[in-house]
Parts: structure tokens; sequence; C-alpha cells
């Protein structure tokens, strides 16, 4: 069963460095989009890599092959499967880069008794203009005309608090 907040939960207690960057961070900024999976943006430092090695043996995430550090430099993402779902690792994300150039984009969620590292709507944005021509689906098209318009939104908001 998906229990994205396992996933996250394990990822904090390990101190793992890193931003989730799909659906859950789309809903966490309120856009109703279903999603079956954890999507993060990992720091690819070696200190870093050890860390989420020791929290996906404690989710049982399965690949191909026994995931080892070696096995992480060799390409940028890896769909995993967990005890408590499917978590998408990414080391690069088209339109944001690394860890490193995606961090001014991370923004902090709080949710129930949890901190979550999530993509902000601009780099939410920004990574899927990047991709955008590639996407056919008609329910990913409407999440990303959503977080537009939301984004919008908030910048009217924000210029107009500013004003006396």
């Amino acid at each position: 069963m998906f229990n994205p907040r396992e996933i996250i939960q394990i990822l904090n207690k390990h101190n793992v460095e890193y931003i989730v960057i799909g659906g859950i961070a789309t809903s966490l900024h309120g856009c109703p989009e279903q999603t079956y999976d954890v999507d993060i943006l990992h720091n690819n430092t070696e200190d870093n890599k050890n860390r989420l090695l020791m929290a996906l043996n404690e989710m049982e995430a399965k690949w191909d092959v026994p995931i080892t550090s070696g096995i992480l430099n060799k390409q940028y993402v890896f769909a995993l499967k967990t005890k408590y779902g499917y978590l998408d690792i990414f080391s690069y994300v088209a339109g944001l880069g690394y860890y490193d150039d995606a961090v001014k984009y991370k923004e902090i969620s709080k949710y129930s008794d949890m901190d979550i590292p999530i993509l902000s709507l601009e780099g939410l944005i920004k990574s899927k203009e990047a991709v955008i021509g590639e996407e056919r689906n008609p329910r990913k098209l409407g999440a990303f005309e959503y977080i537009k318009n939301l984004y919008e939104f908030k910048k009217v908001a924000e210029i107009k608090e500013e004003q006396p």
C-alpha cells in the first residue's frame, strides 16, 4: 500500500538531503493531482548517498540489481519499489539541474509533525516547462496549468500585500 508519509519520515530520519519534486510536491501546494509515487531530487555527495542508501535499505527498496553508491553514479533516475510504495530518485532534473542548483527552489512544507522539503511553485514550473513538450497525459497537463495559475495568483497577492 502506498504510504508516502513513511517514505518521507525514513528519509528525514536518516538526514538525507533531498527535495520532493513531483506529484506530492504539487499536491502539497494545493493541486488536486493524484499520484502513486514519491519523486525526490537528492544531493549526490558521497555522505548523502550513504545516508540515502541506509534509508533505502530500511524501506527495503528494490531495483534490477542491488543499489550501491556506484550504481547511483551510473544514471540520473531510478524507479524503486519499496515496502511503502514507489520511490523515484533523481540526481539531476531537467530545468533545475543538480541538487545544488535546485536548492534555491526548496521550501519546507509542514505536514502533521513532519517538515517536507518540496519544490516551490517556481521550481515546479521550471522543471515541468523543460519536459512539457514530451507530456501527453491530460491529467499532468492539467496539473501544470493549475500550478502556473496558482503561481501567478500568489505573485499578485504578494504585490497587493506589499502596497500600503
